[in-house]
């Protein structure tokens, strides 16, 4: 397509592009132009000196971070926990709104839908505060419940013990985003044409093999872009809630990179260190969603590019 073409194709369709317009500018202002800073990680930055005033400081830092005794545990961690999120997280929005699908009652399914939606609304802080006050240990109702229906002798510490970390930093967060993530699917689900549901029940086919052959793969792409996009974040195991939840006794297993980071450059001032670590996460995750976008061209012929 030669250049006169395509302005005369814009032109063509330029309302659209005004529509556009307004994300296009913040995606420059928030993601383009900071981009500017990234020099920070490779100097000895000094506020006085700025930017540009501040000494060539080369992979200083990206030696200080490999050369960290606890740079190995902290990707591991990262890794494990935006793994299980990725594969359990990723998985349930998908369930949630198949499940919405099949129901008939309006208000029931626009009462569960609003109430799915409402924990994303709420802060990290104000989510492991209820959920501090849930599971404690002492007078905390599940483990009332549980210990007065015989299921356990004794209360649980769920917070704080490493037997159950994994299961609150999921479970929480599964119920915080489930719902917002499903919205996509439903209007996914929404846009199938119903006229395949009809020929499915004329030959025969039950509700399960109807979501499996008819709703299962008309979100089918829309699953393999997300899932795409999904990826980019698994060197990114949450900041917020796994500084909130983790402490002492779970350090060996929840220390993670983006808390290392807003520590490293906030409480302790290394700003180029921590520059450097971020760095590394981002070049990790463009990494990433250049291969899994390649793989699942090949694979299924759907792709962001």
């Amino acid at each position: 397509m030669t250049a006169s073409l395509l302005w005369k194709r814009i032109w063509r369709h330029k309302l659209f592009y005004l529509f556009m317009l307004p994300g296009i500018i913040w995606f420059f202002l928030f993601s383009y132009v900071p981009l500017y800073g990234v020099q920070v990680a490779f100097r000895d930055f000094r506020f006085s000196g700025g930017f540009s005033g501040s000494p060539w400081a080369g992979l200083k830092y990206f030696h200080q971070f490999f050369d960290y005794y606890q740079s190995s545990k902290l990707i591991r961690n990262t890794i494990l926990i935006s793994l299980l999120k990725l594969v359990i997280g990723f998985a349930m929005p998908i369930v949630l709104a198949i499940l919405l699908n099949e129901v008939k009652n309006v208000r029931f399914k626009k009462t569960v839908q609003t109430l799915s939606y409402l924990p994303y609304f709420v802060s990290w802080v104000v989510v492991v505060t209820l959920m501090q006050r849930l599971l404690s240990q002492y007078g905390g109702p599940v483990n009332n419940l549980l210990v007065s229906t015989d299921l356990v002798k004794d209360p649980v510490q769920f917070l704080n013990n490493t037997s159950w970390f994994y299961q609150v930093i999921l479970g929480s967060d599964v119920w915080k985003n489930i719902g917002w993530n499903s919205i996509i699917y439903i209007a996914a689900i929404a846009g199938i044409d119903q006229q395949l549901y009809e020929a499915a029940k004329m030959d025969g086919a039950g509700r399960f093999r109807q979501i499996w052959h008819i709703t299962m793969p008309g979100i089918r792409n829309i699953a393999v872009i997300l899932f795409i996009l999904a990826t980019g974040s698994l060197m990114s195991a949450g900041y917020e809630q796994l500084l909130l939840l983790n402490g002492p006794a779970t350090a060996a297993i929840g220390s993670v990179l983006d808390v290392h980071v807003i520590n490293a450059g906030i409480n302790e001032g290394r700003l180029s260190y921590a520059a450097a670590v971020g760095l590394f996460q981002s070049v990790i995750a463009l990494v990433l969603i250049l291969t899994v976008n390649r793989v699942a061209r090949k694979v299924s012929d759907v792709s962001l590019f």
